[in-house]
């Protein structure tokens, strides 16, 4: 396994759900004050692919971004560092109809949101499953999941998205980069086209 998923799998991780990516934004952040799955997607991203998300891309942001993400059709055709955004499988709110709504940076209507969770797709498979590493409430720390464990929880049964970091922003960590220009004016796609792009099962 890469040495960067590996060096998280520490179980000084702790799963704190309020802290987001615009809280974490180091390791020594995360292992200080705990983290959430979308704070370690954000640190994960930086360390494999030497490029730092805008803190502002958190949960549904960061799975409807065009401009640093390009959708994934299938499981089959994940590669690691992919992100996989899984949620209910009948949600309260549709997909289409939730609009988020925040107190400073956090989150306040994330119990009817439809995406609940995102992991991390690794170089490393377990009875050829791929193995995605993430933040996990269940474990409390960060855990290595086979993609099946996920339909064990109602909150991860289904697969929303499967989101790749655009190749212009692979770069070693040590090459300065350019601030990203984003392909249309916003920077979150809308909901409808989120769902339209695919609704892989797992």
């Amino acid at each position: 396994m890469d040495e960067v998923f590996s060096r998280y799998l520490d179980p000084a991780f702790r799963y704190v759900w309020s802290q987001n990516p615009a809280r974490v934004r180091s390791r020594q952040d995360a292992l200080r004050d705990g983290l959430n799955c979308v704070a370690l997607a954000h640190l994960v991203t930086r360390d494999l692919f030497g490029y730092t998300l805008p803190a502002r891309l958190q949960s549904l942001e960061l799975a409807r971004d065009p401009a640093h993400f390009e959708p994934v059709p299938d499981p089959e055709r994940m590669r690691a560092g992919d992100l996989v955004w899984f949620g209910v499988d009948r949600p309260r709110v549709g997909l289409d109809e939730f609009v988020p709504q925040y107190d400073g940076d956090e989150l306040v209507n994330g119990s009817d949101v439809p995406v609940k969770h995102v992991g991390i797709c690794t170089d490393s498979r377990d009875d050829g499953d791929r193995l995605l590493l993430h933040a996990s409430s269940v474990d409390g720390t960060n855990a290595l999941w086979p993609l099946r464990r996920f339909r064990d929880y109602d909150r991860y049964r289904r697969i929303y998205a499967i989101r790749r970091l655009r190749q212009e922003f692979r770069r070693s960590p040590t090459t300065p980069r350019p601030a990203p220009t984003p392909k249309n004016a916003c920077a979150c796609s809308t909901a409808s086209s989120l769902q339209a792009e695919g609704d892989p099962r797992s």
